[in-house]
């Protein structure tokens, strides 16, 4: 769990610390392009969701970050690096991308005075397929990235590894008995 926690601890300062550099540096409607038609950084103050879904949605964010930050601590409570590394490492990330962004939406408001969350990352190459979606001016930031692969990594242990290793303790169940 020591594991856990050192590692939620280094990408949530992470994810600050890459936010307030783009506050700094590109806030002014700057872009830097990074690989051309692929990555910019350019800064955005999201005050919805991902690809500014639920915009103004100030309530229902407080409501879903307390009851997901409830569900993964106690999920945190089975993290084991040793024996569930996909898991636990879901799950940290799970913890650390929502911090991140409760930590913006918790101390930064607009000039309209609505949370919002700094997001930075754009993916040019995206945009058109996300338009078609009804996702437009879909910036991310380090917090929804440590999300999205926290996805990725529970549906692997949930799919995968969770499988093998209740196979795994079936024969063991069956000679205890």
């Amino acid at each position: 769990m020591l594991i856990g926690m050192i590692i939620i601890i280094l990408a949530v300062v992470i994810d600050q610390v890459t936010k307030h550099t783009a506050q700094a540096f590109i806030s002014g409607g700057d872009s830097i392009i990074v690989i051309p038609n692929l990555l910019e950084f350019h800064y955005f103050e999201n005050t919805g969701a991902s690809g500014g879904m639920l915009e103004g949605q100030h309530l229902l964010f407080m409501l879903v970050t307390v009851v997901a930050l409830g569900i993964f601590g106690y999920l945190f409570t089975e993290a084991d690096f040793k024996h569930k590394k996909v898991y636990s490492t879901a799950i940290t990330m799970f913890i650390a991308g929502t911090l991140g962004n409760a930590i913006d939406r918790s101390f930064l408001r607009n000039l309209q005075g609505d949370p919002y969350v700094i997001d930075f990352l754009h993916y040019p190459f995206l945009t058109p397929i996300l338009n078609l979606v009804g996702l437009n001016n879909f910036y991310n930031n380090l917090a929804d990235m440590y999300l999205s692969l926290a996805i990725v990594l529970f549906a692997i242990d949930l799919f995968i590894f969770e499988p093998k290793r209740k196979k795994k303790e079936l024969p063991n169940a069956q000679n205890n008995a």
